[in-house]
């Protein structure tokens, strides 16, 4: 480990969104959350299988989809909602950027209405194709805003005329459960799911109480000492609307979850439906 200046500088508070190493693409990372998303007892990565059920069939149930309805998973990951969704007759497109999940669901969906794209989100994915766009996991607050502008507009200009858009984000009793939790770690691993040999992994996480967002920085201490930024922007009722509105949606729904439970102000998680507007 070298503990130069201008390594020692990567640990301070980072400024917003400032990016790090990519960690989604990397092989052995690659294959670690892949096992994180398939353990049926923890929210930490996929939801837990019933939850996963329960999501599929009260959005099926909400938005009536008909059989072959076009719909796309922006982030499908191994492809555990498109299962649930092909089986329900929807065509159902997943787009992610991680070729071991991707591999994962196409065997899992083989011989369902179910096909895959390994692309990112943030770059156009279809022109007035796809009757519904579903982001799961509290994905879209990774993104910076700009991303987050960028994304909505793709989705826009993907869906057909009055077409739906569902998510999940981190609500605001999220970032206040963290703030009060928040404090610095270290810990050596013999192996984990940053590096399969010995490393040293250091955890910090920094507030933006003005963006209502925080930055969970990971250094991975071995032979190349790596610096990873996390970040996750948390959402009321309110900002999420008017985030949704500016990019030319119309929010219809808002709940406490993906299953449809009524909104109420201590969730962690806030769950929107929205619809394409016609300029």
């Amino acid at each position: 480990m070298v503990f130069d200046s201008h390594w020692l500088q990567q640990l301070e508070r980072p400024t917003p969104y400032q990016p790090g190493a990519v960690f989604w693409t990397d092989p052995y990372i690659a294959a670690e959350l892949l096992k994180a998303h398939l353990q049926p007892d923890t929210d930490a990565a996929s939801y837990k299988p019933e939850t996963i059920t329960a999501i599929c069939r009260h959005l099926q149930t909400r938005l009536a989809w008909a059989e072959n309805s076009a719909v796309a998973d922006l982030g499908c990951g191994p492809g555990l909602y498109c299962y649930q969704l092909a089986k329900q007759g929807v065509a159902v497109t997943g787009i992610d950027q991680s070729e071991n999940s991707l591999r994962y669901a196409q065997d899992l969906c083989k011989g369902t209405n179910a096909n895959f794209r390994r692309a990112s989100y943030l770059e156009p994915f279809g022109e007035s194709c796809f009757d519904a766009a579903m982001m799961v996991s509290q994905d879209y607050g990774v993104l910076s805003p700009v991303q987050r502008q960028k994304l909505l507009g793709n989705i826009y200009r993907a869906l057909k005329p009055h077409g739906y858009f569902v998510m999940d984000v981190s609500a605001s009793a999220a970032y206040a459960k963290r703030k009060e939790a928040n404090a610095a770690t270290w810990q050596i691993e013999t192996s984990g799911l940053w590096r399969p040999h010995p490393y040293v992994l250091l955890h910090t996480a920094y507030l933006y109480p003005e963006m209502s967002a925080l930055c969970d920085l990971y250094a991975v201490l071995d032979e190349t000492d790596t610096i990873y930024r996390i970040w996750q922007t948390f959402f009321s009722p309110k900002s999420i609307t008017a985030e949704l509105e500016a990019a030319g949606f119309k929010v219809e729904s808002i709940w406490s979850d993906l299953t449809g439970k009524p909104w109420q102000s201590n969730s962690p998680v806030l769950g929107i439906l929205c619809r394409k507007c016609l300029s």
